[in-house]
């Protein structure tokens, strides 16, 4: 128990005596890698409570001398941090001790101060009772890394107001800005925030004629310029990536109104709430947008929806096109957040690899898309890994020496059409089912039990035949005919077969 002052004074100097031995001991390089990880677990509880007693004892100087703030003031000049993290820590604590679970979790550790501070800003448009009393958000509170769990965080508290997040959307709307000054060092500055939609149809467009500028420099390194790319070199110089955002840019603002209406490509995900049961209509980067905002992009923009169930399994799927769009891919990153091997969030790392491959009939549709780096991707053609199904409707990789038990992919689509039980005893016990790619259900069963099985399927004329490809470990290609183009087709075999059992008979 701290019963004075000088209590409080002598323990801090336990405190930071045990953080230099352990500071030493680490400069010392005595500890194994194991070791190591365990001082990292163990910092994070202590990291948990020292922002607690920090802001505590900043709101206990800030009462007694009448400060306004909750402390923020002193933390900022007493512990050296900026005012802003001063603001929000101060902001979080408080917060926190309105929610005991949350408060628990955050000084035993298995909560970082940063997920915290998202449950903060959800306290403000809910209730501590409505948070805490959501075990599967506070599991993923405890769990999931700061940047993912803040996209939970917008969505959960989103899905919980009484208009459908209009409110918010107005909010951050009224917040955009715009402001360019001379700097100091001879450069003008340009700063900008904005709302969800307009920032990321700005940043799309920018990065889309970026990303043209940036080829062409590379293609005029290797001799490969044409005619039409002297504006995309001026001054012969080869540019960064961001120097070529700053080109973009000005060759944008350089257009006229008459020039033609600006497009902006934007991925849109809707996911079903399983509680509420609306419709959350979001970014790609998780942004909760109101069912306004979807009118107006109709008109003024190319958008790109993505249908998610409640446990982010895709229903409806993109188009198909030999490279994804920017919108399928902003739609991938939604879906896995990063690389599907290792993890790897930074989308300029990262690209749409096909699954089955395009030249062997696979589609640039979702489900046959996965998001990979260029280390993972190598992996792929280069040694072998393999594209195995994870649950969801996603996949991931791993390398062929493994052994794994169980189906590698998902199960091929359930069957369209089915004949009667008497016609199907009627056809002497023939399997009379078909799934839309016009495989019969024994095909289809040996696609699905991985047991190395490959077929070959050729549709009517006019119905776009195929020939499986076996391109994924554990069966053949999931590449074929698919929507209304297979329907037709199965139909046809259906009532060909029903025609056959009825010949039968008579």
């Amino acid at each position: 128990m701290c019963d004075n002052g000088f209590m409080a004074i002598r323990l801090v100097e336990r405190l930071d005596e045990a953080a230099s031995e352990l500071l030493a001991c680490l400069k010392r390089g005595e500890i194994s890698s194991e070791e190591a990880l365990e001082v990292l677990s163990g910092t994070r509880a202590v990291r948990g409570k020292l922002d607690t007693v920090q802001a505590l004892a900043a709101a206990s100087v800030a009462g007694s001398r009448n400060h306004g703030d909750g402390g923020a003031h002193v933390l900022a000049e007493s512990t050296g941090i900026s005012r802003r993290d001063a603001r929000s820590q101060v902001r979080t604590i408080k917060a926190v001790g309105a929610m005991p679970a949350v408060r628990d979790a955050v000084e035993d550790g298995r909560m970082s101060v940063a997920n915290a501070g998202k449950l903060a800003d959800a306290l403000d448009k809910t209730s501590a009772a409505e948070i805490e009393s959501d075990d599967e958000l506070l599991a993923k509170a405890e769990s999931l890394p700061p940047e993912q769990f803040g996209k939970e965080a917008k969505r959960w508290t989103a899905a919980r107001q009484a208009d459908g997040g209009e409110a918010e959307y107005r909010r951050l709307r009224a917040r955009r800005a715009v402001r360019v000054w001379d700097g100091d060092d001879g450069m003008v500055h340009l700063y900008g925030q904005f709302d969800p939609v307009t920032g990321r149809r700005i940043r799309n467009r920018l990065n889309r004629d970026a990303h043209r500028l940036f080829d062409a420099d590379k293609r005029h390194a290797r001799g490969l310029h044409s005619a039409d790319e002297g504006h995309a070199r001026a001054g012969g110089e080869t540019r960064s990536l961001k120097q070529c955002m700053a080109d973009a840019l000005d060759h944008m603002t350089r257009i006229t109104a008459g020039g033609g209406k600006p497009f902006a490509d934007i991925a849109l995900v809707v996911r079903l709430d399983p509680d509420t049961e609306k419709l959350m209509v979001s970014t790609a980067d998780g942004d909760p947008l109101p069912a306004s905002v979807i009118g107006s992009l109709a008109g003024e923009s190319s958008w790109f929806g993505l249908v998610l169930s409640a446990k982010g399994v895709p229903m409806w799927k993109g188009r198909n096109v030999r490279r994804a769009t920017e919108s399928q891919f902003q739609a991938l990153m939604a879906l896995y957040g990063g690389c599907a091997g290792c993890g790897e969030p930074d989308e300029n790392k990262v690209h749409a690899h096909h699954m089955d491959p395009f030249a062997r009939g696979g589609g640039t549709d979702l489900d046959n898309l996965i998001p990979l780096c260029w280390g993972c991707h190598a992996n792929i053609h280069d040694h072998q890994w393999q594209v195995v199904g994870v649950g969801d409707g996603k996949h991931t990789i791993r390398p062929p020496d493994r052994i794994h038990h169980g189906a590698a992919r998902l199960p091929d689509t359930a069957p369209l059409f089915a004949l009667t039980e008497q016609g199907a005893d009627a056809g002497s016990g023939a399997a009379a089912l078909f799934d839309p790619t016009g495989r019969s259900a024994d095909a289809a069963t040996c696609s699905v039990s991985g047991s190395g099985c490959r077929e070959s399927s050729s549709a009517e004329s006019g119905d776009g035949g195929w020939t499986g490809a076996g391109a994924m470990s554990g069966g053949g290609s999931r590449a074929g005919p698919s929507g209304p183009q297979a329907a037709r087709a199965a139909l046809r075999r259906a009532r060909a077969a029903q025609h056959d059992i009825q010949a039968v008979r008579s």
